[in-house]
């Protein structure tokens, strides 16, 4: 009978070990997405390229900081 609990317990472990690092790979990606909104917002106005709404050193900030985001979560993804 003890054999059955303790096959139980590491099952459930597991489990909630499946769901915290599901739980990070989906607020890596809100962060990904949060990052890239507002550029993709500048670069869908009509005049983006003569009058953009956001600078360029803005846009390239929040654009590096998803790259490195993506990097991030795809090292996370191969390691586990």
């Amino acid at each position: 009978m003890d054999n059955k609990n303790s096959i139980h317990q590491i099952t459930a472990l597991e489990e909630q070990k499946t769901i915290i690092k599901n739980l990070r790979h989906v607020k890596i990606q809100v962060i990904r997405c949060l990052l890239f909104i507002l550029p993709a917002i500048n670069w869908s106005l009509p005049n983006w390229a003569t009058d953009p709404w956001l600078s360029e050193p803005v846009v390239n900030g929040l654009m590096l900081g998803e790259a490195y985001t993506c990097v991030y979560q795809s090292i996370r993804n191969i390691c586990g």
